[in-house]
C-alpha cells in the first residue's frame, strides 16, 4: 500500500514556509534557532546546494507540505557523535511537524519510519540511526519510540544547559509500512485539516 507520507528535497522556494514553521511556538520551543528569512537562506542555502553534508527534505502528507526532516552521517559531525557515543557509520535525523494543526495525529512516527525506509536505510553503508531530542521533549521521544527506536543514554552537550536523550534504531530492524498506525478517523481528520490549511494560505496570498 502506498503511504500518504512522501518526501521531496528542500528548495529555496520553500524557505519562506520553513522560516514560518521555525518561528511557530511549538517548534521554536525545541529548535532553539530563531531565524529570519536571511538567516534561513544563510543556513539552508548550502544544504540545498549540496555544499553542506546535511540533506533536508520537506514532509508532505497527501501531497501537501506539513514539516521538514533532515539527515546526515555522524562521520561528518565527529565531535557531536563522540558526545552521543554514536558510531561514525551511523546516521542522524531531525524533524519537525511545522503545521500545528497536524500535530498529535500520529504523523511524526509515520514520517520517521517512512523516511528511514525510503531514504536513510537505502544507503547500505548506514549501520544505524541515532538522534538526540531533548529529554523534556516528551512528544518527540514518544514519536521516536512509536517509530521503533530504543531509548539509550542521557547526555548534556558542551555549551548546552539542558539534557538530551539518545534514541537509536539499528539497520537490521524490519520497517514495515507504517500506514496502519494512522487510524482511519485520524486520517480523515488530518486530510480535513490539510484542506483548511490550504484555504488559509490561499486567502493570505490573495490579501
Amino acid at each position: 500500500m502506498r503511504s500518504s507520507i512522501s518526501f521531496r528535497a528542500l528548495s529555496r522556494s520553500d524557505f519562506p514556509l520553513l522560516q514560518q514553521w521555525m518561528s511557530a511556538p511549538h517548534v521554536a520551543a525545541w529548535w532553539h534557532e530563531p531565524l529570519d528569512l536571511a538567516g534561513v537562506n544563510l543556513k539552508y542555502g548550502p544544504r540545498v546546494d549540496g555544499v553542506d553534508p546535511t540533506r533536508v527534505f520537506v514532509i508532505e502528507y497527501t501531497g501537501r507540505p506539513i514539516g521538514w526532516i533532515q539527515w546526515y552521517l555522524w562521520s561528518d559531525y565527529p565531535e557531536h557523535a563522540r558526545q552521543l557515543r554514536a558510531e561514525l557509520a551511523s546516521a542522524g535525523i531531525d524533524l519537525a511537524i511545522g503545521e500545528l494543526a497536524m500535530t498529535g495525529l500520529g504523523l511524526g512516527p509515520l514520517a520517521i519510519r517512512e523516511f528511514l525506509k525510503q531514504v536513510v536505510f537505502s544507503d547500505p553503508h548506514v549501520s544505524a540511526v541515532i538522534s538526540d531530542p531533548e529529554e523534556s521533549n516528551l512528544r518527540s521521544l514518544h514519536a521516536f519510540k512509536k517509530a521503533g527506536f530504543t531509548l539509550a543514554n542521557t547526555v548534556q552537550l558542551a555549551g548546552e544547559q539542558f539534557k538530551r536523550r539518545v534514541v537509536r534504531m539499528d539497520h537490521c530492524i524490519d520497517l514495515p509500512v507504517a500506514e496502519s498506525r494512522l487510524r482511519s478517523p485520524w486520517s480523515k481528520r488530518a486530510k480535513a485539516l490539510i484542506a483548511s490549511i490550504e484555504v488559509r494560505r490561499t486567502k493570505k496570498e490573495w490579501n
